[in-house]
């Protein structure tokens, strides 16, 4: 599902930038699926509250956990980020010598603003990549969702509730007031700060709680989805609130079928999986400009058929960098982190030490 939402964001970037011609090549009911490919966003987040959400549990949070929760996090995210965010200034600087272009070049104070996640909240200009802001929001919600994972605990030692009573309470609580963001109903002074998606993420919670079998999980998943609907029926439709939704019922209704594990398993759906991350990230540097060299080069001679070549070019060339990426960057982080989750830093260091004297 990754896989299958990051190619839509792609699909519907790299169409963006191939222009009136590859519209006339293409049906018109592929030109409108194409247009609505951002919605793989939302998804996203769907898929991010369900993951985190199963790998914390009903863990103990300590501070130790914790530590080690955001330690595997910064793994598993900022090498391969950061290596984009060094490539795509790279690819700036050539294209502006080049091309002949003079694309504003990120400050010092951006580069790093973007390394800590911290350029939406800073109201910093995407001059770097336009899809970062959304790592900006993943981040938050994960440390959201572990503080209120320790909240519910630390107020169940106080009080005798349950742990899992008083956690349903405050993400439910806090999706209600993020729908109403969301909605326009209620506003936040904050820029770029994660409330108005937080429901995107519980959707993805929610479901997690039913695999889990958590008391009421199927009861409370239904009942929030009857809330989603009502807010599009009742309000006015709004497409990330359609994903949302359709994505986690997808989830859930894999996991009531007993197709969880089998759904989706096709080799190319799995490997679309395996390079989401690093897609995601270099297709607007490197499918973008790809199409942009090939309407430089070709200018006026653009035709229909030309333009739907340039943008298989620009797709074919966003995955192979992509899967260069996740080889040499993704994968051994990968493989830190799931190391980490089950042994100390020093344990994986001595570890690695010992391998590598061998």
């Amino acid at each position: 599902m990754r896989g299958i939402a990051a190619l839509g964001v792609v699909v519907y970037h790299l169409s963006g930038n191939s222009g009136e011609e590859l519209s006339k090549l293409l049906p018109e009911f592929i030109n409108i699926i194409f247009s609505y490919g951002f919605l793989g966003v939302p998804v996203f987040f769907v898929i991010s509250g369900f993951v985190i959400s199963l790998s914390i549990g009903n863990s103990c949070i300590t501070p130790k956990y914790a530590g080690n929760f955001i330690l595997r996090r910064i793994i598993r995210l900022d090498p391969t980020y950061w290596a984009t965010i060094v490539f795509s200034i790279l690819l700036l600087y050539i294209q502006n010598y080049f091309l002949g272009t003079a694309d504003p070049t990120p400050s010092p104070l951006n580069i790093l603003a973007h390394m800590m996640y911290l350029q939406e909240l800073l109201s910093i200009k995407p001059i770097i990549s336009v899809v970062y802001w959304t790592l900006c929001l993943e981040v938050q919600l994960y440390l959201f969702y572990l503080l209120t994972s320790w909240l519910s605990q630390a107020l169940s030692a106080k009080t005798g509730n349950k742990r899992h009573v008083i956690h349903m309470l405050l993400i439910l609580s806090a999706g209600v007031y993020s729908t109403l963001v969301d909605r326009g109903f209620s506003s936040i002074s904050v820029p770029g700060l994660f409330i108005s998606n937080w429901h995107y993420f519980l959707m993805g919670v929610l479901v997690s709680n039913a695999v889990r079998k958590m008391p009421y999980s199927f009861y409370i998943f239904a009942a929030w989805i009857i809330f989603e609907i009502t807010i599009q029926i009742s309000v006015s439709v709004k497409a990330f609130g359609i994903a949302g939704i359709l994505s986690s019922s997808l989830i859930f209704t894999l996991w009531r079928t007993d197709l969880l594990d089998t759904a989706l398993t096709r080799i190319e759906l799995q490997y679309l999986g395996k390079i989401s991350y690093t897609l995601y990230l270099l297709h607007p540097e490197v499918g973008w400009k790809t199409i942009s060299l090939g309407k430089h080069v070709l200018h006026d001679y653009m035709t229909p058929v030309l333009a739907g070549i340039i943008f298989i070019m620009g797709i074919f060339v966003s995955i192979l960098f992509a899967h260069i990426f996740h080889i040499a960057l993704e994968r051994p982080s990968l493989w830190l982190s799931s190391k980490l989750k089950k042994a100390s830093l020093s344990t994986v260091y001595y570890d690695l030490i010992s391998r590598n004297n061998k």
